[in-house]
């Protein structure tokens, strides 16, 4: 039995099978046009009056998938909406395998002036990742996941698979999903922080990519409350190691989208360039945003208009803001000696929004007491965290970077659901 080809695979003058999606449907008197597509790319197909075909094609609607038996031969048009322009393929015959009915939404837009709303998208998403520019979106985030682990593998680190069900907060307070697990009250993962830190003071150099959970009750363009981060943690690293780690990967990631995505980027109509660094203080940040007339006090988070304003001073750069005070960094970030109260925390924004957060962390006992009591926290419910630095524990830093909002950044996307494939938000659940 002759096996099925993909489209990209074609070549003058050979018979193939060929299946896909019909993607359009042309009728005239003496020949009949479709453009069938697969995940390679589109082609032409004709069929002749002497065909078998010739009267299946009334049975044709867009979107249905079919299977095609011709041969292929030189095009006589050249159409701008056929990937393999060199060819196309004259139909012997053609089965039917499901025949798609009443779209919801056009996945070919002849008129770009109409558009479909975000939300009537995502309600048919199925459908939606198969429009062109939708599926570049995803075929970047897959080169994103994988060059980061590519990255990380080749510099000696062992990726790790972190728990999605915890006992308690990773990183305190209330926004968690609750749940049973048998007889227990249990949490889904806000990430995966506890879990390599441990790893890392044994093997340590660890990463990760896993999903995690947030409850937060926002409704924003960058927040889901289902995520993937892309993680690491070092041991016998201080946080300016792991920030050069942060800044390696992501111009390495970077170039193997310029390389490996070339026909994906073009579609989404992107010029990437590959991005400087910049380090700052906190302390200088602040002063820098009120030099540039956004007037904010020390001691106050970066909110989104204020990483805005970053990325029109410094264009093109990955960020790193260093030396927090410790009030607005987790329990688990290590606090600097002085007057001042800095920890080992620090964020890295690009174009303008922060896409990672991470530091120094406690690795001595009593020092992590101390500081989960501080943010009115039980210590008794993180005593088994506490314990695994009684069992001789390295200093080790760590980030992450959130997968989505990374995408969402990288290819100037409005929205953070634009970057995940099935969102999940406090309104949705489906599909």
């Amino acid at each position: 039995m002759q096996k099925r080809i993909f489209i990209k695979d074609l070549i003058v003058n050979k018979e193939f099978i060929v299946a896909g999606w019909v993607q359009e449907l042309r009728d005239l008197s003496n020949i009949k046009f479709i453009l069938l597509r697969d995940m390679t790319g589109v082609v032409q197909c004709t069929i002749k009056k002497d065909s078998s075909a010739w009267e299946k094609f009334a049975d044709l609607t867009l979107e249905s998938v079919i299977k095609i038996n011709g041969k292929t031969k030189e095009a006589n048009v050249k159409s701008e909406e056929v990937s393999v322009k060199n060819l196309e393929l004259e139909v012997s015959d053609l089965d039917i395998l499901n025949k798609a009915e009443n779209l919801p939404i056009q996945i070919i837009k002849k008129d770009k002036s109409i558009q479909t709303d975000l939300s009537k998208r995502l309600d048919h998403r199925y459908l939606d990742i198969r429009r062109k520019e939708i599926k570049a979106i995803f075929k970047i985030q897959n080169t994103i996941i994988n060059s980061f682990r590519e990255f990380f593998y080749s510099q000696n680190f062992i990726e790790i698979q972190p728990p999605g069900i915890i006992a308690t907060s990773t990183e305190g307070g209330t926004n968690l999903f609750k749940a049973k697990y048998f007889d227990k009250n249990v949490y889904l993962a806000q990430s995966p922080q506890l879990y390599k830190q441990m790893a890392a003071i044994s093997l340590e150099r660890v990463y990760s990519t896993s999903p995690v959970w947030r409850a937060e009750k926002h409704n924003t363009i960058r927040h889901l409350n289902e995520a993937r981060q892309m993680d690491i943690e070092v041991a016998f690293a201080d946080e300016f190691e792991v920030m050069k780690y942060l800044e390696d990967s992501v111009v390495f990631i970077i170039k193997k989208v310029l390389d490996k995505n070339k026909e994906e980027l073009k579609i989404l109509n992107l010029n990437l360039k590959i991005p400087q660094s910049k380090y700052l203080s906190y302390k200088d940040a602040v002063e820098i945003l009120n030099k540039n007339g956004y007037k904010m006090k020390y001691g106050d988070d970066f909110d989104p208009l204020a990483e805005k304003k970053f990325d029109e001073i410094y264009k093109d750069t990955i960020l790193f803001i260093h030396d927090w005070p410790q009030s607005l960094k987790p329990f688990y970030i290590w606090p600097k000696e002085g007057k001042e109260k800095l920890s080992g925390g620090f964020d890295a924004l690009y174009g303008g929004i922060e896409i990672s957060s991470g530091g120094k962390r406690i690795h001595i006992p009593e020092l992590l007491t101390e500081e989960i009591k501080k943010r009115d926290l039980n210590p008794k419910d993180f005593s088994w965290y506490i314990d695994a630095f009684r069992t001789g524990a390295p200093p080790h830093s760590g980030w992450s970077i959130g997968l989505e909002r990374f995408t969402m950044t990288l290819l100037k996307l409005d929205n953070i659901r634009e970057a995940c494939l099935f969102p999940r938000d406090r309104d949705r659940l489906t599909p």
